[in-house]
């Protein structure tokens, strides 16, 4: 997975799963571009990657970032969008407001991106993206009906625009990560929202960012050239059998 030349922008850059990600394909060559609205902050352990604050909410800052991303490099040749906030709760209890955050950040906070640089994916005939779903995108727990939802939707949309733009060299591909070590899980563990871990995963859990990192970074390469329009669990092989 030799990433050398290649220019690669991860959106959500500051969270646990796109700082893995980030740090990974620079190590393997990548001139990486990584974006959040706390970028500056990062502290990404003096690895060689380029800071570009967004907002992913707001199109006109994601429009303007890729614009200055296209600027400086003169092209791109992955896209990682990893952006997620976290509201969890009862449904009753979940309003409207909890539901559009979600959505603003992590189902139109990884449209944007994706629309933003698709047209100079096409015109250069090449290009691979990867959006972060979940695995409550098929598998929902029910404290957390929000994010699966936008989970869900994110499966689909990288299986239609992997249809609609494979013809034109573009591969788009969703990771799906069940329980994964991050502030997050310990957040949902401290709420009482999250299942022992011995009932969370089949393969003793939780997983580390690494292990969607480097997913990511087998997706984006051309090791992955036949695969497009997929989901690719990185789970521990889903909740183990009831015994």
């Amino acid at each position: 997975m030799d990433f050398q030349d290649k220019v690669i922008w991860v959106t959500g850059a500051s969270g646990a799963l796109g700082l893995a990600s980030a740090l990974t394909l620079a190590r393997r060559g990548a001139t990486v571009v990584a974006s959040a609205r706390s970028i500056e902050t990062t502290d990404f352990g003096g690895a060689d990657i380029h800071r570009l604050p967004v907002d992913v909410t707001e199109t006109s800052s994601v429009d303007r970032a890729f614009a200055a991303l296209l600027a400086r490099h003169g092209r791109i040749d992955g896209l990682v969008a990893s952006t997620n906030v976290g509201r969890f709760g009862d449904f009753l209890d979940l309003d409207d407001d909890a539901w559009r955050a979600v959505f603003e950040a992590k189902l139109l906070g990884s449209v944007r991106p994706v629309r933003a640089a698709l047209p100079t994916l096409v015109k250069q005939g090449a290009g691979a993206i990867v959006l972060i779903s979940g695995r409550g995108g098929i598998d929902p727990p029910p404290h957390h009906f929000p994010g699966s939802s936008v989970n869900a939707a994110l499966d689909l949309l990288v299986q239609g625009l992997g249809r609609r733009y494979g013809p034109d060299g573009i591969r788009v591909n969703a990771v799906a990560p069940g329980p994964i070590q991050s502030p997050r899980l310990a957040e949902m563990r401290q709420g009482g929202q999250a299942p022992p871990a011995n009932l969370q995963t089949a393969t003793p859990g939780p997983g580390l960012p690494q292990d969607v990192a480097d997913a990511v970074a087998y997706l984006l390469s051309d090791a992955a050239r036949f695969v497009n329009g997929a989901r690719l669990a990185v789970d521990g092989g889903g909740p183990p059998l009831v015994r």
